[in-house]
């Protein structure tokens, strides 16, 4: 999922709808357009790329991804949300297997550290 902050996109606090869409682009490249989505982030965040203020400029950028032949329209429905539904929907398959199964569920009252081995869900503040 596409982060838009600038930051992510250009290394800086300014960024473009055609930095999205080299960054997209990029971001295609290494994964393949059957794992690449939009998740924006504008929820949060105080700053975002100059041309996408909103969800409503959405149509720019999947307009600027047509124009290059790399994408079809196939391929923009799939980052617009095909992908996401894709993978939820086998999120839920593996649920119904492993509830079949007796293994859900899940016991909660276990921190994820001693599952884990140590703690990969708990955000502890700001990387310094």
């Amino acid at each position: 999922m596409v982060a838009f902050y600038p930051h992510f996109v250009s290394c800086g606090e300014k960024a473009t709808l055609k930095d999205v869409v080299a960054h997209i682009n990029h971001i295609r490249d290494v994964a393949g357009v059957d794992h690449v989505g939009i998740g924006a982030g504008y929820d949060g965040v105080n700053l975002v790329p100059q041309g996408l203020e909103d969800v409503s400029r959405y149509p720019y950028l999947f307009a600027e991804l047509l124009e290059s032949e790399r994408w079809t329209e196939e391929d923009i429905a799939k980052l617009a949300g095909r992908n996401l539904i894709r993978v939820f929907r086998q999120v839920e398959q593996v649920r119904d297997q492993l509830e079949a199964q007796g293994m859900l569920p899940i016991d909660q009252s276990i921190p994820p550290e001693d599952i884990l081995g140590r703690s990969y869900c708990r955000y502890s503040g700001p990387r310094t």
